[in-house]
């Protein structure tokens, strides 16, 4: 029987109808960037691991594939193309002058965890912009992308703008340590509220600077905001940035793009190397960016080379899947229906007491009340919202790829699950802690620099505290049943566990040795969904807020 041969994970092969679909789009996207004057270009699949070094601010070296040539350097599949272009035009037009235009299509590799859905190898279609730091550049990109988006054949998309520069101004004036900042930039990203005011309270800042700070989450929407925001702050670098920010609104809506704009300070870059203006394209259909960008003016520089530079990058398998989605969610008329918002909820008491909350808010749902029945999706047509029960560990998961738009979830799951996702409010509800716990002799164990075992459900959790709280190399075993029973039969020293009220431990000789993180129900939102659906999710989250206020 001859052996079937499967393709790692991550990785896939495309044939037939979906390989032709793609060629068709990708080929829609080229003619597009000709144009608009964009050369074509290709960089080698594979270049030297210092191309994507740390200082160059690209993808962080665990993400990429590494592998060595017959010298002994070390190679990368390539994880972002920018750089690789960056190079190339150091190399090839180091004495031009003029604007130099190129585009390109490619693949790229980021090797992800494993089972979280995402593609390991993706294509990227993108354009790059040399030579011209004029705010001009700026849109010329944006409505580029516009354009690509509407050859695509999408029509109801939204291009999100920020600037990375306004975020690192605020920087210069607090006394932030590298750690800080990046968890402060984390919680920004997922406009965490909760856990940036949770952050910034055990710091000494000015008042005005805390303000903006807690205010940065919420601030996305209008570009109306500008003037708001430039009284809350005077700190050159982010006064330039918001400059920036109205010149191009300007531009766009002379020529008739401010319809496809919005604004989001909060949207901060993976990609450490964007020093002004940075955008993304959001979509029906995708519950993630299908493309994205910025400026770019020091990488070049990097490659000994002088050279401003903006560009953008569409990821090709999104957008097809937003194409082929938003295809099949019109009716046989083809006239526009307003989307259901789609909840989801971790079953058990965190379910119930979460819709006696929502219906407190005006959002009920009536068929959930009848326990006898067998449906998994149950409606409100008046709100146009659908609810669903899942296991609490999937609930993430369905929200961060847009088949829930909306979650209500322990903080537990989401820390362990690790997705992308806004964290908009805590419910206060099941509050308890997630913690270090062993017997008492076990405390000098912990930061000793001893390797120990670690007992726990919650493996990402525990890995994450040990490694970058605790910085202490440990051995985690992966439980299911009573945690507490491994440092009594010394499987381990000691457990990482939700604690409540800690009488289990105290009955079995352990106790609570470190606090790890605290624990309540929370709302997540997809990305997606929170912009494209923004006034709707909004006043949702409004109306529920009055409710645990009242």
């Amino acid at each position: 029987m001859m052996e079937l041969l499967h393709t790692p994970e991550g990785v896939r092969d495309v044939y037939g109808a979906e390989c032709r679909d793609k060629l068709v789009l990708e080929n829609r996207l080229r003619e597009c960037m000709h144009r608009h004057g964009y050369l074509d270009i290709e960089t080698p699949s594979f270049e030297y691991f210092d191309i994507f070094s740390r200082e160059r601010g690209t993808v962080p070296s665990k993400d990429m594939y590494k592998f060595f040539d017959r010298e002994g350097n070390t190679l990368v599949l390539r994880p972002d193309m920018t750089p690789s272009i960056a190079r190339f035009v150091s190399k090839y037009y180091r004495d031009e002058k003029d604007p130099i235009r190129l585009c390109y299509c490619g693949q790229t590799f980021i090797n992800n965890e494993s089972y979280q859905g995402r593609l390991k190898e993706t294509t990227q279609l993108g354009a790059e912009l040399m030579n011209d730091a004029s705010v001009e550049a700026d849109a010329s990109m944006i409505v580029l992308l516009i354009d690509c988006l509407q050859s695509a054949g999408i029509e109801d998309f939204q291009i999100e703008i920020g600037n990375a520069d306004f975020f690192k101004g605020l920087m210069e004036d607090c006394s932030f340590s590298e750690e800080e900042e990046e968890q402060l930039r984390v919680l920004m990203k997922t406009k965490n509220l909760y856990g940036a005011s949770e952050l910034l309270s055990h710091k000494s800042l000015k008042e005005e600077d805390r303000e903006l700070l807690l205010r940065i989450p919420e601030l996305f929407g209008s570009f109306e905001t500008i003037g708001e925001i430039r009284s809350l702050t005077k700190n050159s670098r982010s006064l330039k940035a918001l400059d920036r920010l109205s010149e191009l609104y300007a531009i766009l809506k002379k020529d008739g793009y401010d319809r496809y704009v919005s604004l989001d300070f909060g949207m901060l870059s993976k990609y450490r190397y964007y020093t002004g203006i940075i955008f993304r394209a959001i979509t029906y259909g995708s519950g993630e960016a299908v493309a994205s960008g910025g400026r770019y003016d020091n990488l070049v520089a990097q490659f000994g080379m002088d050279a401003p530079a903006i560009g953008m990058s569409i990821t090709v398998d999104s957008l097809m899947m937003a194409t082929t989605r938003q295809g099949i969610a019109k009716d046989m008329n083809n006239e526009p229906t307003q989307e259901y918002i789609t909840v989801a909820l971790a079953k058990g008491r965190l379910a119930d007491k979460a819709m006696e909350i929502l219906t407190k808010a005006g959002y009920s749902c009536e068929e959930m009340k009848d326990k006898s029945t067998r449906k998994l999706i149950f409606t409100n047509e008046e709100k146009k919202m659908r609810f669903f029960l899942a296991k609490a560990n999937d609930v993430p998961t369905y929200v961060e790829y847009g088949a829930a738009d909306i979650g209500i979830v322990g903080k537990d799951t989401i820390l362990e699950e690790g997705r992308k996702l806004y964290e908009v409010i805590d419910f206060n509800m099941g509050k308890c802690r997630m913690c270090v716990a062993g017997p008492k002799e076990a405390k000098e164990l912990l930061g000793s620099g001893k390797i120990i075992r670690v007992a726990t459900k919650y493996p990402a959790i525990a890995k994450d505290y040990f490694r970058n709280v605790k910085h202490q190399s440990v051995e985690i075993i992966k439980l299911n049943g009573s945690i507490e029973l491994a440092p009594i039969v010394g499987l381990s020293e000691v457990i990482v566990d939700i604690v409540e009220t800690g009488s289990t431990l105290r009955e079995n000789g352990l106790e609570v040795l470190e606090e790890v993180a605290p624990l309540s129900a929370r709302m997540v939102v997809n990305q997606v969904s929170m912009k494209m659906e923004q006034e709707r999710i909004r006043k949702l989250i409004g109306d529920i807020r009055k409710v645990l206020e009242a």
